[in-house]
C-alpha cells in the first residue's frame, strides 16, 4: 500500500536530504505548509463572508494540528468524510438541590474509619495463649505472647505476666 502524507515526505527526506539538514528542512517544510494552509483558510473565510483568522499562536498551532490531520487522514481507510457545516452554541447551567438523609450516617461512618486506620497504626496487638494441662497433684500451665510488633518491651511484658497469672517466671525461650 503506497504511503502519503507527512510520512511520505519523512520518507523521501531520508532518502534525499542529508542527516546533518534533516531538522532544518523538516522545520522549513511544516512552515510551509502551515502557511499555505492558513492562506488556503483565510481565502476560504474571505468568500465565506467571515473576518480573517488572526495571526497569533493559537492559529499556528491549530493549523499545525491541522497539517498533522490531514496527514495521517491517509492512514484511515474510511470512505466517507465528515464536514461539520453548521454549529450552534448552547450555553447551559444546572444546579441540584438534594436532601441527602443519610448524610451524616455517612459522616459518621468516615470519622469511624478514620480513627480505625489510626488505631490499626498505633494500637499494638499482643494474643495471650495459657495453656492448662492436668497432672496428678494439680495443673501444669504453659504460656505464650504473640505481638504483631517486635518491640523491646515485649520480654519484660510476657515476664510480667507469667508472674501475674501462675506466680513464676518463664522458662525457655519467649515469644
Amino acid at each position: 500500500r503506497p504511503r502519503g502524507g507527512l510520512q511520505a515526505i519523512s520518507d523521501f527526506m531520508e532518502a534525499n536530504v542529508p542527516e546533518d539538514e534533516r531538522n532544518r528542512a523538516s522545520e522549513v517544510l511544516v512552515r510551509i505548509l502551515n502557511g499555505a494552509l492558513f492562506e488556503l483558510a483565510q481565502i476560504t473565510r474571505e468568500r465565506a463572508g467571515l473576518a480573517p483568522l488572526p495571526q497569533n499562536g493559537a492559529t499556528q498551532a491549530f493549523m499545525t494540528q491541522a497539517v498533522l490531520s490531514l496527514s495521517d487522514a491517509q492512514a484511515y481507510p474510511v470512505p466517507l468524510a465528515f464536514e461539520l457545516r453548521d454549529f450552534k452554541q448552547v450555553q447551559a447551567s444546572v444546579f441540584q438541590v438534594a436532601r441527602a438523609p443519610g448524610k451524616n450516617v455517612v459522616y459518621l461512618g468516615c470519622a469511624l474509619l478514620i480513627i480505625g486506620v489510626f488505631a490499626m497504626l498505633y494500637v499494638r496487638e499482643r494474643r495471650v495463649w495459657v495453656w492448662l494441662a492436668p497432672q496428678e497433684t494439680g495443673a501444669r500451665a504453659t504460656m505464650a505472647l504473640s505481638t504483631n510488633r517486635k518491640t523491646l518491651d515485649a520480654d519484660r511484658e510476657f515476664a510480667q505476666l507469667t508472674t501475674q497469672l501462675i506466680g513464676t517466671s518463664p522458662h525457655g525461650g519467649a515469644s
